[in-house]
């Protein structure tokens, strides 16, 4: 059984829920199956500069 290590973030996780964010915002807003798309490559952009900005730049 794998050890949980404190250190270790869940980056995946900030994707995933950026990308269902996305989609959700998409479709709410427009009900176009473009703009779901736009949407959710947004999300995953706004998680990537969040994850390299806020979280990797933060000193422990």
């Amino acid at each position: 059984m794998e050890q949980f290590n404190k250190d270790k973030q869940p980056e995946g996780l900030y994707f995933i829920l950026a990308a269902i964010c996305g989609v959700l915002t998409g479709w709410v807003a427009t009900h176009s199956l473009l703009w779901v798309f736009v949407g959710a490559l947004l999300g995953l952009l706004t998680a990537g500069f969040y994850l390299n900005v806020f979280v990797k730049g933060r000193h422990h």
